[in-house]
């Protein structure tokens, strides 16, 4: 009876094991070669490569995403994961993206991201900034667009980039509606950036009610960086 018991237990944590949930792929989006792979519905996947430890559920089939990290002087510095709503590579963009990023060692305060991601350049209009909450977490958020010829490139957390372009900047083209919320967890500051990726601007108002089921289902699992 004590052997059979052992033998059960044994094959009851390996099924645990077995459940734990799909890795998102990788993928460097911010290369020209980056893409994402489709989500399958109503599943649960994990970025492990988040310092956070990072879940989230595709509410339908109409998703893909992926997950990286860039790094400055050989060292990784920063994890990414991104979900975007329709195609999956560069010649089938997708139509709308949600980022989720932060830095793999220690970050700033929410209210100092804030301040580093409205600041200078011309080509942009930002909105109010308001009091936000995802993921039982709270933040601030707040709403614009870019429309200056050049674009306008996002660095959230690098005081300063003497006109480099660090590891955790990305760009935004002309014509892009987004919306930021910045989110303190677990003693890091995280940066969700929705943006109008592909997607004419008056259309973004929509694609943020898909963007904020996907939010919803969005769980910070543990601190391990």
């Amino acid at each position: 009876m004590r052997t059979l018991i052992v033998v059960v237990a044994v094959f009851a944590v390996a099924g645990v094991a077995a459940a734990a949930p799909p890795e998102l792929a990788t993928s460097n989006l911010n290369t020209p070669a980056g893409e994402m792979t489709a989500l399958k519905a109503r599943t649960v996947y994990q970025a492990s490569s988040f310092p956070l430890g990072l879940h989230l559920t595709a509410p339908d089939a109409t998703w893909a995403g992926s997950q990286w990290t860039t790094s400055s002087f050989g060292k990784k510095t920063f994890a990414w994961v991104a979900v975007g709503h329709g195609g999956t590579t560069p010649t089938t963009a997708p139509q709308g993206v949600v980022t989720v990023m932060t830095a793999i060692g220690p970050t700033p305060s929410v209210s100092a991201t804030v301040a580093r991601l409205r600041q200078g350049g011309s080509g942009i209009t930002f909105q109010k900034t308001s009091a936000a909450r995802v993921a039982g977490y709270r933040g601030t958020q707040f709403a614009g667009n870019v429309w200056g010829i050049f674009g306008h490139s996002f660095v959230p957390f690098t005081p300063t980039t003497h006109g480099a372009s660090p590891s955790d900047s990305w760009h935004t083209d002309k014509d892009e509606a987004f919306r930021f919320i910045v989110l303190a967890v677990k003693g890091k500051t995280v940066v969700l950036f929705e943006e109008s990726f592909g997607l004419p601007a008056d259309q973004f108002p929509a694609f943020l009610t898909g963007a904020n089921r996907m939010l919803a289902s969005l769980r910070f699992t543990s601190l391990t960086g």
